[in-house]
């Protein structure tokens, strides 16, 4: 098999921050009011913008952790990509720095003078256990105040969070008595879960148990989805992040030419040998595996962790340090 080359890209997302308010039970990208505070600055955004555009990648969208921690910074990140001459299709956020709708709506007319026509809302279960319903409400108001367009991610849960009180947050196990048994585990189907990251922990254990030598099989195939050009990030340290991998990382400077399996070491394995094989230079390390898993990709996040905090050096690519944290 050749090396793996990311050479055509076509849709992506920019991470300026994996600090957020909350740190939600479906979050692939384990954000948390618990991770690092660094944001991404104007030049390490036009780097990113440039090196993704130069691959056939032009509309990209801004998220997190929370992008509105730091409108300023939010504000100086647009600007960079106005410059760069990339569209941003959307900012997501989760409404947590809503206030009030004259607070909202400045902020809002702010980023419109710089390119930002439209916010990602998230509506959901998952966000309203850390989030006053009342704040997302309050945002989709400023918005239509403001003339900002509202991509609602999702509309269906709407109705079933509007019936709780919209001044607090209600847990998901709040959820679970209103609703009925069962009701946690249909939202990994209604809501088009990537079962990576926390939302790994979440969920897995609603799905049937398997030998680990039958995980061994169904893992050995090659991850040919970390050459997918849609829907990949790339984020503030200057790495692209794979569709669906987070906690694996690639340089922007080495995007379009074949990457060097010394320097990603992790990446070439799951490539290449799928979760079987970074179970195999995992072991060499040290690590035990458990007798039984519910997916391939439990599996690889449980073998990733062991070697990003017993192997760092002899796997580079294993980061942001605090994704296995």
């Amino acid at each position: 098999m050749p090396p793996l080359c990311l050479d055509r890209l076509y849709s992506g997302g920019l991470i300026a921050n994996y600090l957020c308010s909350s740190a939600c039970a479906h979050c692939v990208y384990r954000s948390s009011p618990q991770r690092e505070r660094g944001y991404i600055t104007p030049a390490r955004a036009a780097a990113n913008f440039r090196a993704v555009r130069r691959l056939g990648c032009r509309a990209m969208h801004v998220g997190g952790g929370e992008p509105f921690l730091e409108p300023d910074r939010l504000l100086d990140v647009l600007s960079a990509a106005r410059d760069e001459h990339m569209h941003i299709d959307y900012v997501e956020t989760n409404a947590s720095w809503f206030y009030s709708e004259d607070q909202a709506v400045a902020v809002l007319d702010e980023l419109r003078a710089v390119g930002c026509t439209t916010l990602l809302v998230s509506i959901d279960p998952f966000h309203n256990a850390a989030i006053p319903f009342r704040k997302v409400k309050g945002l989709l108001s400023a918005c239509h105040r403001a003339g900002t367009s509202v991509f609602p991610w999702r509309m269906e849960f709407f109705d079933e969070i509007n019936r709780l009180d919209d001044a607090r947050p209600h847990s998901l196990e709040e959820y679970e008595a209103v609703y009925g048994p069962g009701y946690l585990a249909s939202l990994e189907r209604r809501y088009g879960m990537n079962l990576g990251g926390r939302a790994l922990t979440t969920f897995a254990p609603a799905h049937p148990q398997r030998p680990l030598e039958r995980i061994l099989e169904e893992g050995s195939d090659g991850c040919t989805v970390l050459a997918n050009g849609n829907h990949f990030h790339t984020d503030l340290y200057g790495d692209f992040v794979p569709t669906r991998c987070p906690g694996l990382a690639v340089a922007v400077e080495d995007l379009g030419q074949p990457l060097d399996p010394a320097r990603y070491p992790a990446v070439t394995v799951l490539y290449e040998r799928g979760p079987a094989g970074l179970c195999r230079a995992a072991r060499a390390c040290g690590f035990v595996p458990r007798q039984a898993y519910a997916l391939p990709c439990e599996l690889c996040d449980e073998a990733r962790t062991f070697l990003a905090v017993n192997a760092p050096d002899r796997f580079p690519d294993l980061r942001p340090p605090g994704f296995y944290r």
